[in-house]
């Protein structure tokens, strides 16, 4: 708020009560009345508040197409079944066999001339042309014959067997079973539809608050009473 104030003097006015004095008069004074003072006052008045203000843009819409989705991709599947054929193929019978094979000892009997007594000296009195003499005899070794059975081992050997084969015809698989699997792809359209390009927005726009200048009169001072000096010309 902002306020001016102009004020009146009343010139040599003095709010005081003169003494009485015996005697000749010094000073003289005579009463006066001061009126009330006013002042106009200049002061700012709120005319109308300040605030926010919310505008509310409208959104913006236009056209967009898309496609969508009519029908899912699919997927079925087809059976194949395994396929066989039958083939020949050697199978063992019998396998190969080692079998230890010998024949009985052999028997003979033998005659071998043995040693029935070793070569050996003696000494014995003998009478050669008449004179009897002590001569030293050398007796030859006497032999005769027996008999043994000499034992002749019997052999052995391993005898191999050669394994034995024969055809069999068995059905062996060329392809095992399978599926094969046939992709339907899906299928779309375009469709054209409505869109938003800018959505509704709310802007806050501040309005400010509006201030009207106003004049008006104020007391400054409330009337009062008072002494003036006088100057009376041989008295005082």
């Amino acid at each position: 708020m902002k306020i001016s104030v102009a004020l009146a003097a009343t010139a040599g006015f003095l709010a005081v009560t003169p003494s009485l004095a015996g005697g000749r008069p010094t000073a003289c004074y005579e009463p006066v009345q001061a009126p009330a003072l006013y002042s106009t006052v200049a002061e700012d008045v709120l005319v109308r508040p300040g605030g926010v203000v919310y505008d509310v843009v409208p959104a913006r819409y236009g056209y967009a197409t898309r496609e969508v989705l009519v029908e899912p991709e699919q997927i079925t599947s087809e059976r194949i079944p395994a396929e066989y054929t039958t083939v020949a193929r050697q199978v063992l019978l019998q396998r190969e066999q080692v079998i230890r094979r010998s024949a009985p000892p052999v028997y003979r009997t033998v005659v071998e001339t043995v040693m029935i007594e070793p070569a050996r000296e003696t000494w014995e009195w003998r009478v050669i042309k008449g004179k009897r003499v002590y001569c030293r005899i050398v007796l030859p070794a006497r032999y005769g014959t027996r008999e043994r059975t000499i034992v002749e081992p019997g052999e052995s050997w391993d005898e191999v067997v050669p394994a034995e084969y024969g055809v069999e015809y068995v059905q062996v698989m060329l392809a095992p079973e399978r599926y094969r699997q046939h992709v339907i792809p899906a299928r779309y359209e375009t469709v054209r539809e409505q869109v938003v390009i800018e959505p509704e927005q709310t802007i806050a726009r501040e309005i400010p608050a509006q201030y009207e200048t106003r004049h008006r009169t104020v007391k400054v001072r409330e009337e009062r009473a008072g002494w003036r000096q006088v100057h009376l010309r041989g008295s005082c």
